[in-house]
């Protein structure tokens, strides 16, 4: 037989003779990748041409020599987004947008179809409605096809959004646990499935409306982040030119659609301007944002599938189930007590059933929260100089007077009255709770998508930077007044009782 020297070498000579081929082969792979490029900036340019001649024919005004719709130099590879072409001064309009320009569920090509969305989701009683039915509107154009008479418009859209959680796997999904995402926010991808099978399927099915679920999902992203409220009458639609500016939380430079934002367009009709309303306007060259609304990465992720670096609305929030816990397991008082003191501050209105107290950059830990967690830690004697009072101001106001009265200068400083060391102890350990629940960065699965990973990432150490911070402050405020603590008012009941 045939030695293994031997085998090598023969082995060697036959990849040696197709080397040739095979770097003929990637030169064709490269050059119809270049050629498919090619013929994808083509096809981009063409669309954003057509775009902008349905603007016009539509009545949509852009200022053209002032702005640069920099998404669709594709050539350029550069991101959606709008930059400026020359320098633009505080009160510069750059666009105006007719309502009837816009895609609502009013406006949809199928008035049948639109009627009948409307009339489902009344009877479903369906939660953010706006949504579905704008969707549905999403979904109707793009059956038409070129039938639509939104389908320039569409062209230039992207089909879907791919970072908006709703279209997240369940693996994807799992990086973001512990997160306000999973634990503040609506599961978008539930909701999504109830509007589907409860109103849009049925509807569809009825008037022959050919869509996917997948389909749907697809348009939902698209509208969850590029839809405005155009007025209370006119409801919520997709608004062609002002759509394609890029968000900034803070610092901000135009507005689209706030107060004297909505004008007359040259038809007479109602429309939408978008208007620089930075003081210092904006720098020839520099990109110009919008502002979906001061919101931090949890909700920017959730509904447009994007994040921002050192976002100013970042929070965290605690939720009065995480008190609770806390403050049974710290075993601040008994079970029974705990119960008590909750129906108290129910019925007051100082704490709904379902509150959560919000920790930020800018407030660690709020009066509210030091307020709630007090009136769980004080003795007896304490609560029972408060819970004669029956309403939301009086109830504020024994506790502050109270906790004053007990409380010493030397302690407060400048934190509430109601922030002791056993106050800071309960917060503390809810925090810590929280810190818990956060997926490891070491520990990624596999099957997630490499710019989800860096989405949940940054997510992630926004919202631990602001506990581990809030943890900071707590820990250094014990360690500075623990000799003031007070006795508990601990009795031998268990204090899961609360949990009865």
């Amino acid at each position: 037989g045939e030695s293994a020297a031997g085998t090598r070498r023969r082995r060697d000579v036959a990849r040696r003779s197709r080397a040739p081929e095979r770097r003929a082969a990637v030169r064709r792979d490269s050059r119809a990748r270049r050629e498919m490029k090619e013929n994808d900036d083509e096809a981009n340019d063409d669309a954003f041409d057509a775009f902008l001649r349905w603007c016009r024919a539509n009545a949509i005004e852009v200022r053209e020599d002032d702005v640069e719709f920099t998404f669709a130099v594709q050539k350029a590879n550069k991101d959606r987004g709008v930059t400026a072409k020359r320098a633009l001064e505080r009160g510069a309009i750059l666009a105006v947008i007719p309502f009837e320009a816009c895609l609502t569920l009013k406006t949809c090509s199928r008035a049948d179809v639109a009627a009948s969305v409307e009339e489902a989701l009344v009877k479903t009683k369906t939660e953010a409605s706006w949504l579905c039915g704008l969707t549905a509107a999403l979904c109707v154009e793009r059956s038409l096809g070129l039938k639509s008479r939104y389908f320039a418009y569409d062209r230039v859209l992207p089909r879907c959004e791919a970072n908006v959680v709703c279209a997240w796997n369940d693996g994807e999904r799992s990086y973001l646990a512990g997160t306000e995402v999973e634990t503040s926010l609506r599961d978008e991808a539930v909701a999504a499935k109830n509007e589907w099978e409860r109103v849009v399927a049925p509807v569809f099915k009825e008037h022959g409306v050919e869509c996917s679920f997948e389909q749907f999902i697809e348009a939902r992203t698209v509208v969850s982040s590029r839809a405005f409220t155009l007025s209370p009458n006119a409801g919520v639609g997709l608004v062609p030119i002002a759509d394609a500016f890029n968000h900034l939380t803070g610092n901000h430079h135009v507005n689209v659609g706030d107060g004297d934002a909505v004008v007359r367009s040259e038809t007479g009709g109602e429309a939408l301007c978008v208007k620089v309303t930075n003081e210092q306007g904006v720098r020839r060259g520099d990109e110009i944002f919008n502002t979906y609304g001061f919101h931090g990465n949890a909700k920017l992720l959730n509904s447009y599938g994007f994040t921002q670096n050192d976002n100013p609305a970042d929070e965290v929030r605690l939720t009065t189930t995480n008190i609770r816990t806390e403050a049974a397991l710290a075993g601040v008082c008994s079970g029974t007590q705990l119960t008590k003191r909750f129906k108290w501050l129910e019925r007051t209105q100082v704490c709904a059933p379902d509150a959560s107290f919000s920790i930020s950059k800018s407030q660690a830990i709020s009066e509210e929260l030091c307020a709630v967690v007090w009136t769980l830690v004080a003795s007896e004697d304490a609560f029972q100089k408060i819970r004669h009072t029956n309403r939301h101001a009086d109830a504020l106001h024994a506790i502050e007077t109270v906790s004053t009265a007990i409380n010493t200068m030397k302690i407060r400083g400048n934190n509430p009255s109601t922030l002791t060391p056993e106050v800071a102890d309960v917060i503390s350990l809810a925090i810590e709770r929280r810190l818990s629940l956060y997926r490891s960065q070491t520990n990624i699965d596999g099957g997630v998508s490499p710019p989800r990973v860096e989405l949940a990432i940054q997510l992630i150490n926004s919202e631990r930077a602001i506990l581990n911070s809030a943890l900071l402050t707590l820990t250094e405020f014990v360690n500075k007044h623990s000799h003031n603590r007070a006795k508990g008012s601990k009795d031998d009941s268990d204090a899961f009782a609360l949990f009865d």
